[in-house]
C-alpha cells in the first residue's frame, strides 16, 4: 500500500531534493561534498550562486562552502549579473542573494578548488573563458541550446541588458556566427570549437534563473503556513502553480491542474508532481 504524503513529509523532501540539486552543482564547481557532482545539466553561476544565499540557514555548511569558493575564484562570476538574478529572491526574508559576503578559507585540508572547466556542465565557464567576463558569453550558451531567440526574450532568460544583447547579436550577424530567423536570430551551424561542441552534445540546458526563485518560494510558503493543514497548503499551491508550471514544464514534469481537484484533493498530485520534478533535476529514476 502506496505511503500517503503529508504537508510534514513533503516539507522534508522537499528540502532534501532541493540541497542535493545545489550541492550537485556546488561540487561540480570544486566544492568537497558527499553526493555525485552534476553531470547533466549546464551550470548556471549566478542563478546557483543566488538560490544558494536564499537557501540561508537550511545548510549551514553549504553556505560557508559556497563563500569559500567564491574567494578562491571570484573571477570567474559575473557580480552585475548576480545582482539582477538575486533582486528575483529579494521578496524574501532569507535572501542575501544581492550582495552575499565571502568569507576566507579555512586552513587545513582543503574544501574547495578551482573549477575545471573542460566539465561539459561547466559549460558557462568555458564560455567566459573563450569570450571573457562578456554578455556575450551567456548569449552565446542560450543560444547552443535553444533554437533561436530575439534581444528581449534572450536577455529577459539570461537577467541581463538587453541592449548589449541586441548589439552582439547584429555584430555576430554580420560576421556570419548567427542569421536573421522568423522573431531573431540563430546560430549557424556549426561555428563552435570541438570541446564546446562536446558540452553540448553530453549536457542539456536549464533555465535555473526560472528553477530557483520558483522552488524556493515553495520552501518559503511551505514554512511558513501556519499548520498542516491540508486545505490551506493546498490553496496555496493553486496560488504559487502559475509560478511554478513552467520550469518545471521545461525539465519535462506537467504539474496536474488545479482546477482537476476540489480543496484539500489537491495537496498530495501537487506535491508528487514537485517531487517528480525534483527527481528529474537530481538524476533519479522515477
Amino acid at each position: 500500500m502506496a505511503t500517503v504524503m503529508s504537508p510534514k513529509r513533503f516539507r522534508a523532501e522537499l528540502r532534501e531534493g532541493l540541497l542535493e540539486l545545489h550541492w550537485r552543482q556546488w561540487c561540480a564547481l570544486g566544492v568537497a561534498g558527499h553526493v555525485e557532482p552534476e553531470r547533466r545539466w549546464v551550470v548556471d553561476l549566478e542563478a546557483l550562486v543566488a538560490s544558494t544565499f536564499a537557501l540561508g540557514r537550511e545548510d549551514v555548511r553549504l553556505s560557508k562552502l559556497a563563500r569559500e569558493w567564491l574567494v578562491l575564484n571570484r573571477e570567474w562570476v559575473s557580480t552585475p549579473r548576480l545582482r539582477r538574478i538575486g533582486q528575483a529572491f529579494a521578496s524574501t526574508e532569507d535572501s542575501t542573494a544581492a550582495a552575499p559576503e565571502p568569507v576566507a578559507a579555512a586552513r587545513g585540508r582543503a574544501k574547495v578548488t578551482r573549477p575545471v572547466v573542460t566539465q561539459p556542465v561547466l559549460l558557462q565557464l568555458q564560455l567566459r573563458a573563450l569570450f571573457g567576463m562578456d554578455v556575450r558569453a551567456d548569449v552565446f550558451g542560450y543560444l547552443l541550446f535553444n533554437k533561436d531567440g530575439n534581444s528581449s526574450s534572450i536577455a529577459r532568460v539570461l537577467y541581463v541588458d538587453q541592449k548589449r544583447v541586441y548589439n552582439v547579436l547584429e555584430r555576430w550577424n554580420a560576421a556570419g556566427v548567427v542569421r536573421r530567423v522568423p522573431g531573431g536570430y540563430s546560430l549557424v551551424p556549426d561555428p563552435v570549437p570541438a570541446s564546446v561542441a562536446e558540452a553540448r552534445h553530453r549536457t542539456e540546458w536549464h533555465n535555473w534563473t526560472a528553477t530557483y526563485p520558483a522552488l524556493n518560494r515553495l520552501r518559503l510558503i511551505l514554512r511558513d503556513a501556519a499548520a498542516d493543514d491540508r486545505y490551506v497548503i493546498s490553496s496555496l499551491f493553486r496560488d504559487v502553480r502559475p509560478e511554478v508550471e513552467p520550469p518545471a514544464a521545461a525539465a519535462g514534469v506537467h504539474l496536474p491542474p488545479a482546477e482537476r481537484y476540489s480543496g484539500a484533493e489537491y495537496f498530495e498530485p501537487f506535491a508528487d508532481g514537485i517531487m517528480a520534478w525534483l527527481r528529474r533535476l537530481v538524476g533519479r529514476r522515477e
